[in-house]
């Protein structure tokens, strides 16, 4: 039995799935199999195969209803979302007080947080390919753009407004549990949450636009 390209595109990006669920719980559960490591594989694997498939899917009219930005904007919001876990679920490990490049927990870590980005400039960076000679950006983009921007601007400083807020009103005890490659990784997750804000608000304008 075949499968089509856009059936092998589609059973490609479920096995992503199951590659980031086993990399994202895998590290936590008590088996001596490193579930993380083969999770990171099978996603990065599955991420490449997709790129490949999707070259081989030929346009439907379904997806031309569908603006470039859009399908930017919701694939920016999987894989910032993704990061964003990625990075709250290892938070842990740069509570030690040692700078990152003397952690090797950390390391660890960021090589696979590394992966996540390769992978979502490379799926981005093919989408632009598939759309080429398609006008990709007009007024309603820029529109678009400028209201996700305002959000993502927002979120963001509203996320450093909590963190200098926890941080002054916390006791002396409390302060000293908080390293500052914690400190750093807290401010890393305020700025990467503005950037999930703003994917996500992207989305839901184009999609509601698109509805109406």
């Amino acid at each position: 039995m075949t499968l089509s390209p856009r059936s092998g595109f589609v059973l490609w990006l479920v096995l992503a799935g199951i590659g980031l669920a086993l990399f994202f719980t895998g590290e936590y559960r008590d088996l001596p199999l490193p579930l993380g490591w083969v999770g990171m594989f099978l996603f990065v694997a599955a991420v490449w195969f997709s790129v490949a498939q999707l070259h081989a899917v030929p346009p439907s009219d379904q997806e031309a209803q569908v603006a470039p930005g859009e399908w930017q904007a919701w694939v920016g919001v999987a894989f910032a979302g993704a990061v964003i876990v990625a990075l709250v679920l290892k938070a842990e490990m740069f509570l030690p007080q040692l700078p990152i490049h003397r952690n090797p927990e950390i390391g660890a870590a960021g090589k696979s947080i590394g992966t996540l980005f390769v992978a979502w400039l490379v799926l981005a960076h093919v989408l632009k390919q598939r759309w080429a000679g398609r006008v990709q950006a007009d007024e309603r983009d820029a529109r678009i753009e400028l209201v996700a921007g305002q959000w993502a601007r927002a979120a963001a400083a509203g996320g450093v407004v909590v963190i200098a807020v926890l941080l002054g009103f916390s006791d002396t005890e409390r302060l000293r549990e908080f390293s500052y490659p914690f400190i750093a990784q807290m401010l890393m997750l305020a700025l990467l949450g503005g950037l999930w804000v703003e994917q996500l608000v992207a989305a839901v304008l184009y999609w509601r636009d698109r509805k109406e």
